[in-house]
């Protein structure tokens, strides 16, 4: 006589009946891991024990590599925070700048003068104009931080006045 919940009087539920489809494919599973056993053990991808890493910790010995690392590093940072420091003293009045868009205006000019007399050719223009710059930059500190060097008889522009055409000097 059938149970009312539909199972049969013994009050047992045959095992295929009762198990849902996912409990199949788990034992499924299972033993086919244990029966795969012993060939993962010995495949290349089985689990090998790693060497431990190195301490995150800096010790006295640092290499020549990271020695020049952080040389490099450290001249980025300081490079960067030089100016803002530079200005922070000229707003204080602890520090007066060279005018150095003058020179740069200056030394221009002195590249196009050179090369429209055929004096530096296109290749060396923009390495006499740096050197044209930087010699108003080593005059501007020799004269005391004076800018009387360029405007005096005899100084760059009564010299190269095609140097100081069109440029502000403070």
């Amino acid at each position: 006589q059938p149970h009312p919940g539909g199972a049969p009087a013994g009050g047992r539920v045959p095992p295929s009946k009762s198990q849902p489809a996912t409990q199949k494919m788990l034992a499924l599973a299972l033993v086919s891991a244990v029966a795969l056993a012993p060939a993962v053990q010995h495949s290349p991808l089985a689990f090998r024990p790693v060497a431990p890493a190195r301490s995150p910790i800096p010790t006295a010995e640092l290499r020549l590599d990271q020695k020049i690392a952080g040389t490099v590093a450290g001249g980025a940072v300081l490079g960067n925070l030089l100016f803002p420091f530079l200005i922070v003293l000229n707003k204080l009045g602890l520090y007066d700048p060279p005018p150095l868009n003058t020179f740069t205006y200056i030394a221009n000019n002195a590249m196009d003068a050179a090369r429209a007399s055929g004096e530096v050719s296109k290749w060396l223009a923009t390495k006499y104009s740096q050197d044209v710059w930087s010699d108003l930059l080593s005059q501007y500190y020799s004269e005391g931080s004076s800018t009387d060097f360029l405007t005096r008889a005899g100084g760059v522009c009564d010299l190269h006045a095609a140097w100081c055409d069109g440029v502000i000097i403070p």
